[in-house]
């Protein structure tokens, strides 16, 4: 069972791979928005997920600035840290609340990717006036997005796992 035994130093790199691209995703912005008109922009506005929440909470909109917060910054550090503690073969005191905890609240983890959706839809106008443009940090957030879950698939895939880590 050579195969098996390979399969945490492989979480581990992914899981690195995924946290060097949520800090990536934080330092380049999501969208650039501005005015112009034609190939000649007026202003320029650039949007980072760190500031894209509180955009939320100016306008009024606590409630979709708070989930903001929430699946996107909160949550997904909470998943690496129990994520690195996990492959690392360390228990926490409650680990196994922690991880049902997790279970549940990864019932919602596609909201992260719909409020950054609503985000970019709410910036985003096809307008000669209104410009607005994808940025890197979309991309990088996405790729970290991608990297946790297959990290987290392949630790549930780990031998000898007593919980139920496939639900991260």
């Amino acid at each position: 069972m050579k195969d098996n035994n390979n399969k945490r130093p492989v979480a581990i790199v992914t899981l690195v791979a995924s946290a060097i691209f949520f800090i990536l995703g934080f330092m380049y912005p999501l969208l650039q928005t501005g005015f112009g008109i034609g190939p000649f922009t007026i202003k320029k506005e650039y949007v980072y997920i760190s500031t894209s929440f509180r955009f939320f909470f100016d306008q009024g909109e606590v409630f979709i600035g708070m989930l903001l917060l929430f699946f996107t910054i909160i949550f997904p550090i909470i998943k690496y840290i129990f994520l690195f503690i996990t492959l690392l073969g360390h228990k926490t005191p409650r680990h196994h609340f922690m991880n049902a905890a997790l279970e549940i609240i990864n019932k919602w983890a596609m909201l992260d990717v719909f409020v950054v959706a609503v985000l970019i839809l709410n910036m985003k106008f096809d307008s000669t006036i209104i410009v607005s443009k994808l940025e890197s940090g979309t991309t990088l957030f996405a790729i970290s997005v991608i990297l946790l879950m297959t990290s987290s698939l392949i630790t549930s895939k780990l031998p000898g796992k007593k919980e139920k880590l496939n639900s991260f």
